[in-house]
């Protein structure tokens, strides 16, 4: 870790560092915040929503389902996930995720080091968007890995 924290934070629901994307991120406990062990984030994913076939190279990433449902593709197996369900997927393992009717869920991300990234994407030119030898290098500067569906 990189510092002990010992401050309280308290958030209203709408609380956080929103990113807008596809769908809603919202970092609510950052790596700083957490002296560099976790981030806290709440997602939420319009219906239709489905995310990159991806993999984070160093961070563990648990997914907490809060309301709504959707696939997990985890590794070579297919979760469906529905409120109340634990998702823990370890650095380095194949994941993606696709919502039918939209779904709101908290992330924690271990160490966690996405904030940084969804930081870059919100200022990524409509040129740097549309690039994917762009979008490539972002994912390995922060440890991900993309794959083909």
């Amino acid at each position: 870790m990189d510092q002990q924290v010992s401050e309280v934070k308290a958030l209203d629901p709408d609380g956080g560092t929103l990113y807008l994307r596809k769908n809603e991120m919202r970092v609510k406990i950052s790596s700083t915040e957490s002296g560099g062990a976790y981030e806290i984030c709440e997602e939420r994913c319009p219906p239709g929503f489905a995310s990159r076939h991806h993999s984070h190279n160093h961070d563990f990433e648990s997914f907490i389902v809060i309301e709504g449902s959707a696939k997990f593709m985890v590794g070579d197996d297919v979760i469906d996930a529905k409120p109340g369900m634990v998702i823990h997927i370890p650095p380095g393992v194949p994941h993606k995720v696709s919502t039918e009717e939209g779904i709101r869920m908290y992330l924690i991300f271990g160490p966690g080091s996405q904030e940084p990234r969804f930081e870059e994407m919100k200022n990524m030119t409509p040129e740097q968007k549309a690039d994917p030898e762009y979008d490539r290098a972002l994912a390995a500067k922060y440890e991900m890995t993309f794959y083909e569906d």
